[in-house]
């Protein structure tokens, strides 16, 4: 149960994601309607450039509106008013999604948010020589470009099996008001 006077300001909600397969990609497209091969068939993707198939930017933003749903227990503490987003960086099998909500400010009933959500995309682990234990998809296709290394966008952090590499970026950042009825 959420109720307004347990909320404060720069208050943390989020999701975690970390189960994007082709299979999954496919469901969506079958239930969704939207069947564009660039979301289901690589070759298709490779075609338009994008070296690999892409999730369909509803299904990330799926993953905003379940935050929400989520915090809300599907209306039964509140409603979703206003989502406003921008659907900037493309998801790929393989990544993990970090869905952050943060409380901007309370008005009278009303939460305004601040959402991110972020694509991990793995490229490999790397023992103590530099030799590759476990290459993903991304070290694979090539995801990662100069431009993202550019950014600061790839970064590294030792874990269990050596070293890994991955790239972490914004995929959909933007706003969200609720209202509650508390």
């Amino acid at each position: 149960m959420v109720k307004l006077s347990e909320l404060k300001i720069g208050q943390v909600f989020k999701n975690e994601f970390d189960a994007l397969t082709r299979d999954l990609l496919k469901e969506y497209a079958k239930a969704s309607g939207d069947t564009n091969p660039i979301h289901v068939n690589d070759a298709v993707a490779e075609a338009a450039g994008l070296k690999g198939v892409i999730a369909h930017g509803l299904f990330s933003f799926g993953f905003i509106s379940k935050l929400f749903e989520d915090l809300l227990e599907h209306g039964k503490y509140g409603k979703i008013i206003e989502f406003t987003v921008e659907m900037r960086g493309m998801v790929r099998v393989g990544d993990k999604l970090v869905t952050e909500a943060i409380i901007e400010k309370i008005e009278g009933k009303r939460v305004f948010f601040k959402v991110t959500q972020t694509s991990i995309t793995k490229v490999d682990i790397k023992d103590n020589n530099g030799n590759i234990v476990e290459q993903f998809e991304a070290g694979e296709r090539g995801y990662i470009s100069d431009k993202d290394i550019e950014r600061g966008l790839v970064k590294t952090k030792d874990i269990a099996e050596g070293t890994l590499t991955y790239r972490e970026r914004i995929a959909i950042p933007g706003n969200a008001i609720i209202e509650l009825f508390e």
